[in-house]
């Protein structure tokens, strides 16, 4: 029995967004043997994190407008032919700053990529199946980090560091050949949203954006959100390879799987309860970002002051079935308030500050690390966390139905 186009279309973005995951998470397994080979310090070790973020951030505004004027299709198979190349040359990085401007261009190169591909599938999917597709294509960020981090860690140890960034790169310039076929025969309203054309985007629909406030609130809230996750991701593996004196094969692989684990079942169970009563309930997805803010808080916390690995595995996994939750809504509950031709731009408004935001959570990893430790900053972002659900929670009250009906097309 064959699937229908839309479903095939999550399939083939789900490998896409895998190979998104696994191209950028290699680097923080590989923290140690970077400042091996080239000296790193513990700031700069969190740059290469923080880089890549700054960059990916700053460029996701334009990366959203061309999302809505340019062909969605090309942009998806040109940014993971790109950041597949850059992969390859990181492996082959001759010094440290060689490394640290690949891993900004590859922030560039990953820009061009979500805005396209979550309008294609927003395009394919109505309000009936959103969430449950955007859920199951964010899962492949699970497969995309675990694989990342833990086989690279694997592959450092047995065989060189620049093997895994060779080995990934790889994989993705080959997957671009059948991506490219696949897009040339699927149905027109996956590429605009409609049968009939529609006014291409530009600045001053970028800045209609910005006048929408559950959309700046969301946007708020998913800064921090994103911030916490990738303070997790970043400093894990080297925070449990110090705390629990684990080799980078296994730290690699505790940070990795564990927390995916629990995101799996986030993303499941949050994108079914949203598509279920959002029938109902038009701000469902708006909730569901607030009870993951109030229920992830207390799990950060948890992972950096649980004295145990096993404590901290458990945390780790309550902490990824939470983000799970945010991964499965935050894009379908901001398309709530947008108009339908604006869905890239909108995910460059929300990359602008979410990935800006977020980018400083590597580097005060690595600053922490060396002062007040990588625990006490879990503990600030923790009640930072819980804030941004609580207000997110009153926006929504506030905002929210004025917001939505503006966003409703006429016809609607």
């Amino acid at each position: 029995m064959r699937l229908p186009p839309q479903w095939i279309l999550i399939a083939y973005l789900w490998v896409c967004y895998a190979l998104n995951h696994a191209d950028r998470q290699v680097v923080y397994t590989l923290f140690p043997a970077l400042q091996k080979e080239f000296g790193y310090p513990n700031a700069v070790v969190g740059l290469t994190g923080a880089l890549f973020l700054w960059v990916y951030g700053l460029c996701s505004p334009v990366a959203g407008v061309l999302g809505d004027r340019w062909s969605k299709t090309r942009l998806v198979v040109g940014s993971l032919a790109v950041w597949s190349a850059i992969t390859i040359l990181s492996g082959l990085s001759p010094n440290g700053t060689s490394l640290l401007a690949c891993r900004g261009l590859l922030g560039l190169s990953e820009s061009l990529f979500i805005p396209a591909a979550q309008a294609l599938m927003a395009n394919a999917h109505d309000t009936r199946t959103r969430s449950r597709a955007i859920a199951l294509f964010a899962s492949s960020q699970m497969f995309g980090v675990a694989a990342g981090g833990s086989l690279s860690g694997y592959v450092a140890e047995h065989l060189h560091w620049r093997a895994s960034f060779v080995i990934l790169g790889a994989v993705g310039i080959l997957f671009a050949l059948p991506l490219a076929r696949f897009f040339s025969g699927i149905p027109r309203h996956f590429r605009t949203g409609s049968d009939q054309p529609v006014k291409a985007a530009g600045p001053s629909s970028f800045l209609q954006l910005l006048r929408i406030p559950t959309l700046l609130v969301t946007n708020v809230f998913i800064a921090i959100a994103t911030f916490a996750l990738f303070l997790v991701y970043t400093w894990l593996p080297t925070f449990l390879y110090d705390k629990f004196h684990l080799g980078m094969a296994r730290a690699g692989f505790e940070a990795s799987i564990y927390p995916q684990i629990g995101t799996l079942c986030g993303l499941l169970a949050g994108g079914w309860l949203a598509d279920h009563y959002s029938r109902r309930i038009p701000q469902a997805r708006f909730w569901i970002l607030v009870a993951a803010a109030l229920g992830a808080s207390p799990c950060i916390y948890w992972i950096g002051a649980s004295t145990t690995l096993e404590a901290t595995r458990i945390a780790a996994m309550l902490f990824g079935m939470f983000a799970g939750f945010v991964a499965a809504n935050q894009v379908a509950a901001s398309f709530e308030v947008v108009p339908p031709a604006l869905r890239a731009s909108t995910i460059g408004v929300l990359n602008l500050l979410g990935a800006t935001v977020s980018g400083f959570a590597p580097f005060l990893g690595g600053v922490a690390r060396d002062t007040i430790g990588v625990h006490r900053l879990m503990g600030f972002t923790a009640v930072l966390y819980a804030a941004a659900g609580v207000a997110l929670l009153f926006g929504v009250l506030r905002f929210f139905v004025r917001d939505r009906a503006l966003a409703q097309p006429p016809s609607a």
